[in-house]
């Protein structure tokens, strides 16, 4: 046994450079995929962190649908004997004193609670202590301030008080991390309650409690549901999801996307080796098995040496994947501007990608590996009987090549598979049609080699083919990815314009008033002003029995328009007949269940359960919500108040223009601001980053195939060594050997990266006309990064064969002439 795994080493290390394109393959592919595992999973277990932090060991809170209540209202039930623990809480919206910003970078939420120690609070202290003496506040917010414990932050008309601790992130204490971020987004302090109540007089006033209970706690929940049925006051379960705010999870799918299709290539060139090794040694096992050797010795043989192969590989590939995990954590983190700290989870994703590492080149190696063990004695019937057949092969190629691009009209998942295959089938004849065209180009630059080079490539034809339709596919999916990151901020500012509403969304922390309304239409640039219900957080249950938390607007036909469908007043009328509900696309999709289900939902008014009628697209939450009939939600569902309004604005008024007044209007209860163009921002500001990823993922990707294309070209020359020999001994030099080889390199790389242009553009295409996608994605053609693929393509192909070129040039005449 170990024996033959001596004699598989040296087999896979005989051609020594095309065992390290190999292997450095492999590594490549390994390293993507075990990246993103470990970034997946550590995302994953950022959120889960922050979402518990949250939590707490919170069960359920007093909330109110008037922002605050009594204390009285809910004291004698915090006696209760089933509740351990509980945290009283007032929000207020005040401003910094500071008179070098605007009333909106000024604008912050300050938290007041009876205890800062409390079990029910997780603050991850940096500095300072939760003396229940000072305010306490992130650290971006120190920076921005310039304050440190013991320093004293004033508030404009209230009072002032010191810092007694500075905190890490946390959800409940939020802030921007910079000035132009607080133009959309208010900060977030915490502050003793007793402090809170005495600068704004609100002695006997609170905005939630949360409580912890014993094991009969589901018990008093039901009971304390039905006691406050019909009051301003309602009991919802503490439930750690934060999806309304969160949506980073879906980039995912782009990334795996890139990291399978990363080892799809490097799969690709494990097959290319061992397939071309093993028909280089086709003599040798038919010399072997003519001396008894079994065809599972054989087969054996040549998986040993990809065993060997894959661990060398993962071995290599996973402690780089982890240190990638790592960079790729801190890019996505700071493009998204999350505050954030984290550990790296890279145990569970680490053996996943071992285990990956050592199947994937298996998996692709497994007809190589069955071809060698089937080798005949008879080699040179078999030969002729390939070369009778290939006219049929291509002919067949071709035939079901342009049958899988008529997918392109049938809009389906599946289309996209079948026009990638389709690019596989058909680069033959794309190979074959290129070198024509470009065959005087290159007998311009390279002379008699460059027609050599055109020529050379239909030796070995569907090898080189093959290689340019790997690079081909790599490329045109990232131009896809590209494309989508490009056009998707378009495609969010069209959602949020269409579903916004209004041109400003204010929002007030007491509910508004007619003479508030009056005021909002007294104004010149105010073309309407119109109630926005929200009700929230709102608890609701999936069909899985799990707990979920969104809000829920109150729509009606002559009210703004929050979400997009054809068919709006169908919708409507269906809504007013019966206590119903529509639900966003995440919202459903989280939901689990089919339209004509019912969703159980925690309302003010108990555990009800409502009809899901269909499933809508709007931008508000990304999705993440639902809308009710505004009579419904009032009457059944126990919400009546609205403490927002949408305002239209006249066509020559912007909304920043408006906001200075409504602060100096409305300062006692306003607590925020939004134009539609901060929503737009907010929602698209990350997009722009990720064009810089996607830009690297090119780079990588083309290459990894440049890899494949070295690769291929060293096992042409290997196969050509008697050729090219004989070319030297007429006269051929050296140069020219490797103009040749050049040639042929960068053909094949025009070739991928022509493919992938115009795949890219198909692909593109069906996207736009796709009923799920099309309005998202509209057709644009990314015509700067195809010029980057283009150059880099070219530039990446000349490197590998240029690598290859010096191989062939060294061949030794007379060595070579005596092998062939």
């Amino acid at each position: 046994m170990l024996n033959m795994w001596r004699i598989s080493w040296r087999n896979i290390i005989e051609r020594k450079k095309r065992f390290f394109f190999s292997l450095l393959g492999i590594i490549i592919g390994i390293s993507f995929i075990t990246s993103m595992l470990i970034a997946d999973k550590t995302t994953n277990d950022v959120f889960n962190y922050y979402e518990q932090m949250y939590v707490a060991n919170a069960d359920y809170w007093f909330l109110s649908d008037e922002h605050t209540f009594s204390e009285e209202a809910v004291s004698s039930h915090l006696d209760n004997p089933i509740i351990t623990d509980s945290l009283l809480a007032l929000d207020k919206h005040v401003f910094f004193d500071l008179d070098d910003k605007s009333e909106n970078q000024r604008s912050v939420r300050i938290t007041g609670v009876n205890d800062q120690n409390s079990s029910l609070l997780k603050l991850p202290v940096i500095k300072g202590e939760l003396d229940n003496e000072g305010l306490i506040i992130t650290e971006p917010v120190a920076n921005l301030l310039n304050k440190s414990v013991g320093d004293t932050i004033r508030f404009s008309n209230l009072g002032e008080a010191k810092v007694s601790a500075i905190v890490g992130y946390t959800q409940l204490l939020a802030s921007p991390s910079d000035w132009e971020s607080a133009e959309s987004t208010s900060f977030r302090i915490m502050a003793p309650l007793d402090l809170l109540r005495e600068w704004t007089g609100m002695d006997n006033e609170l905005s939630y409690v949360r409580f912890q209970t014993n094991e009969d706690g589901e018990k008093l929940f039901q009971d304390l549901q039905n006691e406050f049925t019909n009051s301003n006051i309602y009991i919802q379960p503490v439930v750690a999801d934060d999806l309304q705010s969160n949506d980073i999870g879906g980039l995912y799918t782009f990334f795996y996307l890139i990291a399978v299709l990363s080892m799809l290539i490097s799969g690709f060139i494990v097959f290319n080796m061992i397939y071309t090794s093993v028909m280089e040694r086709k003599k040798e096992f038919a010399i072997m098995k003519s001396f008894g050797y079994l065809q599972s010795s054989i087969s054996k043989l040549v998986f040993i040496e990809v065993i060997i192969l894959s661990l060398m590989g993962t071995a290599i590939g996973v402690p780089i994947g982890i240190w990638l995990g790592d960079m790729f954590m801190q890019t996505l983190l700071s493009v998204f501007e999350f505050d954030t700290v984290y550990t790296l989870n890279w145990k569970i994703p680490t053996i996943t990608a071992i285990v990956i590492g050592i199947v994937f080149p298996i998996i692709f190696s497994l007809f190589p590996i069955y071809n060698a063990g089937k080798t005949s004695v008879l080699l040179t019937l078999k030969e002729a009987t390939q070369t009778l057949s290939s006219k049929r092969q291509y002919l067949f190629r071709g035939i079901v090549g342009v049958g899988l691009l008529s997918f392109i009209f049938i809009d389906h998942f599946i289309s996209y598979l079948a026009i990638l295959a389709s690019i596989i089938l058909l680069s033959p004849f794309l190979l074959i049609g290129i070198s024509k065209i470009f065959k005087p180009i290159f007998k311009m630059f390279f002379g008699y080699s460059g027609i050599l080079a055109t020529h050379s490539l239909t030796q070995q034809l569907n090898r080189n083919a093959n290689t340019s339709a790997i690079l081909a596919i790599g490329i045109a999916v990232i131009l896809l990815l590209s494309s989508v990151i490009e056009t998707a901020p378009e495609g969010y500012e069209r959602d949020i314009r269409n579903t916004f509403g209004g041109d400003l969304r204010v929002t007030s922390e007491a509910p508004w008033s007619s003479e508030d309304i009056e005021t909002l239409f007294s104004y010149d640039s105010v073309a309407n002003v119109t109630p926005l219900t929200e009700a929230t957080p709102i608890t609701w249950e999936t069909m899985n029995d799990e707990s979920r938390q969104f809000s829920i607007f109150a729509v009606s036909k002559k009210g703004p328009i929050l979400f997009e469908d054809i068919e709006k007043e169908s919708l409507y009328e269906e809504l007013q007949k019966k206590p119903s509900i529509l639900l966003g696309k995440r919202a459903f999709d989280e939901w689990g269940g089919k339209v004509g289900e019912y969703i159980h939902i925690n309302t003010p008014s108990g555990n009800q359960k409502f009809e899901v009628i269909d499933v809508v697209d709007t931008s508000h939450y990304s999705g993440y919500v639902g809308f009710m009939d505004e009579d419904h939600l009032n009457n059944e569902f126990g919400w009546a108040n609205s403490f927002d309004m949408l305002l239209a604005l006249n066509d020559k008024y912007k909304g920043e223009e408006l906001q200075d007044q409504l602060w100096t209007d409305f300062n006692e209860h306003l607590s925020k601001v939004k134009t539609i163009e901060d929503e737009i921002k907010s929602t698209t500001s990350a997009l722009s980053g990720m064009n810089e990823i996607i830009l690297i993922m090119l780079f990588l990707i083309i290459g990894l195939a440049s890899i494949g294309t070295a690769n291929t070209l060293l096992m042409n020359t290997f196969e050509r060594t008697s050729e090219i020999g004989t070319m030297r001994a007429l006269g051929f030099t050296r140069q020219q050997v490797r103009k040749m080889v050049v040639g042929e390199g960068l053909l094949i790389g025009l070739v991928g990266v022509i493919g992938g242009a115009i795949l890219g553009v198909i692909l593109l295409y069906v996207t736009s006309q796709s009923k799920l996608l099309g309005d998202f994605v509209p057709f644009h053609i990314p015509l700067a990064n195809i010029g980057v693929a283009l150059i880099a393509g070219l530039l990446l192909s000349f490197l590998a064969s240029w690598i290859s070129s010096m191989t062939a040039s060294k061949i030794n005449i007379l060595s070579s002439i005596k092998e062939g």
